[in-house]
């Protein structure tokens, strides 16, 4: 150790300098214990952990950040669909609300049960009353359904009926106007059914006798020709209509007319020969023919004659 003054060698425990006087300090004393502790860290490791720190910080800053603005973006996202999806919540709404006062006294007034318990649902996006239901009610009452016009009156009623004697439904209320109390048109409704029933039962009676007739009719037309009633029927029968029609024959000599059915290759030739008078009173012989592969197609063949 050396004197910091003069440069002279100092001995181990000398406490002031032998040339020049100076008191001597010692590292020991000059360094305050804090200090000494201090300076004996390492420093690189402080410096890493600064670091680390910091780096930490500057990590999870980044995190909060990048979560931040996703949870910006889920955000919008979400108002977005939520939007949406209110909106669409909006548009099918099923709107459950109360049978108007007005509405209850005026149905009431035509004669029309509604329930105790009068709330109706509806679906409209605006929210606006279109039309409502009042269900079954005990009787004869069937499914009723009221519609509203824009002004919130009621404009049409129409009444179904578990009448086991009735079909359908009938309107009390057409764009308006009362057409009558439900117990005045539930009668009329049932009359009007009980002569449609009645009209319908005699037309099917009148198509059944008209039926019955045209059997008989060509049964006897079959046997008088010759020929089966259901060759009549397919056959000779329209070819028959069709001579009359042509306006050739008058009269018929019942015990000259008759049918033919010739055979040619796959094709079949049906005749029907008939005797009658004109209009001049001339006898007059007809021919009709039709061929299998054309039916419907008639052919004539006319012969007057003086003779009786």
């Amino acid at each position: 150790m050396y004197c910091k003054v003069c440069g002279e060698n100092l001995k181990p425990d000398a406490k002031f300098c032998e040339n020049c006087g100076t008191k001597v300090k010692k590292e020991t004393d000059a360094i305050p214990k804090t200090d000494i502790k201090k300076s004996t860290e390492p420093v690189k490791p402080k410096v890493k952990l600064e670091e680390t720190k910091t780096s930490k910080k500057q990590t999870i800053i980044g995190v909060i950040v990048s979560l931040a603005f996703i949870g910006l973006i889920f955000t919008a996202t979400s108002s977005d669909t939520q939007k949406e999806a209110n909106k669409q919540i909006t548009v099918n709404k099923k709107i459950t609300t109360a049978i108007p006062k007005e509405h209850r006294e005026f149905l009431a007034k035509i004669g029309l049960k509604v329930p105790t318990d009068d709330q109706i649902s509806f679906t409209d996006e605006n929210g606006k009353l279109h039309y409502y239901r009042i269900p079954y009610q005990d009787g004869e009452q069937g499914d009723t359904m009221v519609f509203v016009n824009n002004k919130g009156a009621i404009d049409k009623v129409n009444v179904s009926h578990k009448a086991e004697n009735c079909n359908g439904s009938f309107d009390l209320v057409e764009n308006g106007k009362v057409l009558g109390t439900y117990s005045d048109k539930l009668a009329e409704h049932k009359l009007a059914d009980a002569k449609a029933e009645q009209e319908a039962k005699a037309r099917e009676a009148q198509q059944a006798a008209e039926a019955a007739e045209r059997e008989a009719t060509a049964r006897e037309f079959a046997n008088y020709l010759g020929c089966t009633p259901e060759e009549y029927k397919e056959h000779f029968g329209p070819m028959l209509s069709a001579g009359f029609e042509r306006g050739r024959l008058d009269t018929w000599y019942n015990d000259s007319s008759s049918t033919s059915i010739n055979t040619y290759g796959k094709r079949t030739q049906y005749v029907l020969h008939l005797v009658g008078r004109g209009k001049n009173g001339n006898r007059v012989y007809v021919n009709v023919y039709e061929y299998s592969d054309k039916p419907g197609n008639y052919q004539f063949q006319v012969m007057n004659t003086s003779h009786e």
